[in-house]
């Protein structure tokens, strides 16, 4: 009778309380889907930086087109529509980087945060190539203000809200950097003259551009370093092949992009000419930025270099992947001698993880009072 009892009394407790707690289970409220993320490209309004804007706009993804003024951002945005109608495109309003002056940059960054939009991945993609002697609004040598130091403190004012972005949503956030084998140049960089003070009357610009490059893939390298134990943000680098853009505009202005109609062109002997020499137009020069900032792969590597989508350089690029990927002057590890010589190494001897401390330290020093938080 007692077990009748008891057995009595459990039923009816559980007819009231299941009910109950299915009923608190089905007016749980289900949390709302991490609102959709940005990329952010630099220097969108020409160029490489245009032309993967474009890509990933065409991909679906949300781009925002950063560049100097609002005006030239608005340009970028009319100019994707034209080709991507259905472009998902922001351009801040009232809001320009300005490269050469880090209060701008620091304006810039903060107006970013102030418009709430969350950010995924960042492309450090503006840059200058080859300029004459010039000095940022505080006084940094300009390839060393405009290529590095600018981009640093982008990343540094932002980095912050792309951790908890990725946090967030189980994703890491990415920072893709957009160099050039132009840092093989012998004697790239000097830890101790980044602003070629000591090195004024010597100036040459074609070295202080090769520094600025390898510059970018300290940075890339630094941020992997400082991020591995957490694992929110990826950042590599890469070269996007010798292209014809705007950037030529100080040595060969008749190959400048705006001189040129790339998609005729290609069809020319002279283009597949140049194709085959592994000269790229914009688009052809934007897929490694594309590849970087939206694929799967992409999005599990950190603190590499590539010269194509895939192809990492130096370690692993062997000869048939490098002709493929029209970079058939470049040393691959199993080329004859290259072992005896220690190439393709020796070029990348600036590559170190003391370098690029030391770097982040002075650039740190350098940036502090315009840095966002």
């Amino acid at each position: 009778a007692r077990r009748a009892i008891l057995g009595g009394v459990a039923a009816t407790v559980g007819a009231w309380s299941l009910p109950a707690f299915a009923e608190d289970a089905a007016e749980a409220p289900t949390p709302p889907p991490p609102a959709k993320g940005a990329i952010l490209v630099t220097g969108a309004n020409s160029g490489v930086g245009l032309s993967a804007a474009k890509q990933l706009a065409a991909k679906g993804e949300r781009v925002v087109l950063a560049c100097r003024t609002e005006a030239k951002g608005e340009d970028a945005r009319r100019a994707i529509l034209d080709k991507v109608p259905s472009a998902d495109l922001v351009v801040l309003k009232n809001a320009g980087l300005e490269m050469t002056d880090l209060r701008k940059v620091s304006d810039y960054c903060k107006a970013f945060l102030d418009a709430g939009i969350p950010l995924d991945t960042l492309i450090l993609n503006a840059g200058i190539m080859a300029v004459p002697l010039d000095r940022t609004a505080q006084g940094h040598e300009m390839h060393f203000g405009v290529n590095h130091l600018a981009h640093f403190l982008v990343q540094d004012s932002l980095r912050g809200a792309m951790r908890t972005r990725a946090q967030d949503r189980g994703v890491a956030g990415r920072i893709v950097a957009c160099s050039s084998i132009a840092n093989m140049l012998p004697g790239a960089v000097d830890i101790t003259d980044l602003d070629w003070r000591r090195r004024e009357p010597k100036y040459e610009k074609w070295s202080a551009y090769a520094a600025s490059k390898a510059e970018n893939v300290l940075l890339t390298d630094e941020i992997a370093r400082v991020e591995a134990n957490d694992s929110l943000i990826v950042a590599n680098s890469f070269h996007p092949g010798i292209v014809t853009t705007n950037l030529v505009r100080y040595i060969l202005p008749e190959l400048t992009a705006e001189n040129r109609d790339p998609e005729l062109e290609r069809q020319t002997p002279q283009g597949k000419a140049m194709s085959k020499m592994g000269i790229r137009d914009a688009d052809e020069g934007a897929k490694t930025h594309v590849w970087l900032a939206s694929s799967p792969e992409a999005g599990r590597v950190s603190g590499k270099f590539f010269v194509d989508p895939g192809l990492e350089y130096p370690r692993g690029a062997t000869r048939a992947q490098l002709v493929r990927a029209q970079d058939w002057f470049l040393v691959s590890e199993s080329d004859p001698l290259a072992k005896q010589l220690h190439l393709p190494d020796k070029f990348f001897e600036w590559r170190t993880e003391e370098n690029s401390r030391a770097l982040w330290t002075q650039s740190t020093e350098m940036t502090d009072a315009f840095r966002v938080v």
